[in-house]
């Protein structure tokens, strides 16, 4: 595993040649966005972290980029086309980010909101926490060190770069 303790996504073939971005850059784009929506930065840089180790061409299954979005997750929150604008690293941060909000005020509107319950519905979707009527004994902890972090109720187990 590398370092995060994530498993390694794929590498999009397709992915534009836009140069990656390093932790820093990440890090000082997620700050206007953390705002906006009242989220914590370090919440975020370590859902990037988890997701994709910060590799803006990582691709599991169906999701892209370093929020590592589905494409009914980018459909939920962004007119752009999914592909290419998935592969744009600023593009993918601000619709996870969107996502994000989107889902907190979907587990607000149904008073089940948590981290964890967040969480499980950025990672597995809110369809599929939803299914398992928002129980956290039904949706598993993703195997990655930094999500287990995240799950226990740390919010911030990654300091800023």
């Amino acid at each position: 595993l590398p370092a995060w303790g994530c498993r390694r996504a794929g590498v999009a073939e397709s992915a534009p040649a836009e140069p990656a971005p390093s932790r820093a850059e990440i890090w000082a784009a997620i700050q206007p966005l953390a705002h906006r929506y009242q989220i914590s930065p370090e919440f975020i840089y370590a859902i990037v972290a988890a997701e994709s180790n910060f590799d803006p061409r990582a691709k599991n299954g169906e999701a892209r980029g370093l929020m590592q979005l589905s494409p009914a997750a980018w459909r939920a929150v962004s007119p752009q086309p999914y592909e290419p604008t998935v592969w744009s690293w600023r593009d993918n941060l601000e619709a996870g980010i969107d996502y994000l909000a989107y889902s907190r005020n979907y587990l607000h509107r149904k008073t089940v909101f948590s981290y964890p319950l967040l969480l499980g519905a950025f990672h597995y979707g809110l369809t599929y926490v939803e299914a398992r009527n928002f129980d956290l004994r039904r949706i598993p902890v993703p195997d990655n060190a930094i999500y287990q972090e995240l799950w226990s109720g740390n919010l911030s187990p990654l300091g800023p770069p």
